[in-house]
């Protein structure tokens, strides 16, 4: 019996370790989180459309058992912690996921099979490694700057917010990336807090540093200041909570969900993500799903793979799917978007990726060091796209804490590109931050 509570990929893993090799996995506990049916039901009317703009009708059975933002997280927190309490002396060392309604554990082949024969474990899985999206390395020309910023943050109107409504004040946004090199000038004041995670989602005690260069371009292009003289931040007046869940460019599941779950738990507004994988889209829905529910808004690359293929979880229904365009405002031959039918609790529920796009070729940014640099993806599309939550929701205060309201907002003002409507290119379109926000403003 316990046997079977043991997942494909987690078999694979102890059988290829060593009798007394340590290995990580992720534990669901019986009965924890809201009921199946009531997801099912979720899934079924969330088409793109009505997720926007039927927030009432998407959230009621799940909301009548938990509440929203703050007390849906704590009475999520709550149930997982009491479960797992009847089994924790079973596993000791253990990260509690709240965001992905699992804990994280480590143990031996034999510590994992005796952890399966308690009641309160349904099943226990793998914890598979994610990368970051990036476009495989080339020599990349920034696009042109337009009066010293840089061109995507001029092409999605960021300036006319600056000059009207402020540039991003008082938000927080969650950056789940590499880290931050927070010496860089254009970050300087810019990192509120930092967080390393390892493996099994527990904190590291270190100092705000990039295990890579990517978190730092991210972060420029989120909230960044001037870099050699162009301007490289969408919301510069804007805050961000770092968390270092990919060292090196890569991280596990549960390093991941415990950066992001740190991020809301810290006050993120909105949530960056950078990574986004063709494999494992099913383990994606439950974070992305209690991102929304906690009340912040999961912003996500859909894939540097090109049309007819997307990653997770840029390509889960419930996050911002973003994908990328060039300075001729054309989507780049490696913007990922595909049309989706993915099954949940039997109710399967069919939609298209991306929701927007926004730049993400020739994107200059901060790089470690305090250089400038150039580069391309749809990770640095989402970046924008969170930047521009990040006006919205500075701008129109009544927004924050309402994903459904903050994303049928942008989604109603973007740019029209692409075939009319939503296109699996573009999405909706390419994403405006001037026309959101004086929509909002105006409805307000």
């Amino acid at each position: 019996m316990a046997a079977r509570k043991l997942g494909k990929g987690l078999l694979d893993t102890v059988a290829r370790a060593g009798a007394e090799e340590v290995v990580t996995a992720l534990v669901r506990p019986r009965a924890a989180g809201p009921d199946r049916a009531a997801v099912a039901r979720i899934r079924s009317l969330a088409d793109g459309e009505r997720l926007a703009t039927r927030p009432s009708e998407l959230l009621r059975l799940v909301t009548e058992r938990y509440g929203r933002g703050r007390s849906f997280r704590a009475n999520l927190q709550s149930e997982l912690q009491e479960v797992w309490a009847k089994v924790a002396g079973a596993a000791p060392y253990a990260s509690v996921l709240w965001l992905a309604r699992a804990v994280a554990v480590a143990g031996t082949r034999a510590e994992l099979r005796e952890l399966a024969r308690h009641e309160e474990v349904a099943r226990i899985e793998a914890n598979p490694v994610f990368g970051v999206s990036r476009v495989p390395h080339t020599p990349v020309e920034p696009g042109p700057a337009a009066d010293g910023v840089a061109w995507g943050v001029a092409r999605i109107g960021a300036p006319a917010v600056w000059e009207g409504f402020g540039r991003g004040g008082g938000l927080l946004i969650g950056h789940v990336d590499t880290g931050i090199d927070d010496g860089h000038p254009a970050l300087a004041g810019r990192v509120a807090a930092f967080q390393e995670f390892d493996a099994l989602g527990m904190p590291v005690v270190s100092i705000p540093h990039d295990s890579d260069t990517h978190g730092t371009h991210t972060a420029g292009v989120l909230a960044g200041g001037t870099a050699r003289g162009t301007r490289i931040g969408v919301a510069p007046d804007a805050l961000l909570v770092s968390a270092l869940a990919l060292p090196g460019g890569s991280g596990t599941f549960a390093q991941i969900v415990a950066g992001a779950q740190w991020a809301v738990e810290q006050g993120a507004d909105v949530v960056s993500m950078a990574h986004a994988s063709g494999r494992h889209p099913d383990m994606w829905r439950l974070p992305l799903l209690n991102l929304t529910l906690s009340g912040v808004v999961p912003v996500a690359p859909v894939g540097d793979c090109g049309h007819g293929a997307s990653r997770c979880p840029g390509n889960d229904l419930s996050g911002i799917g973003v994908g990328a365009t060039d300075p001729h405002d054309t989507i780049a031959a490696f913007s990922g978007g595909q049309l989706l039918s993915v099954p949940w609790s039997g109710a399967p529920a069919t939609y298209s990726k991306p929701d927007v796009s926004a730049p993400g070729v020739g994107i200059p940014s901060a790089a470690p060091g305090g250089a400038l640099v150039a580069a391309s993806g749809t990770s640095l599309a989402a970046a924008h796209v969170a930047g521009a939550v990040a006006l919205l929701q500075s701008a129109v205060p009544a927004l924050r804490g309402d994903p459904f309201a903050t994303r049928a907002v942008l989604l109603a003002a973007v740019r029209a590109r692409g075939e009319a409507g939503r296109d699996q290119r573009f999405g909706f379109g390419r994403v405006d931050a001037r026309s959101s926000v004086r929509r909002a403003v105006a409805f307000t």
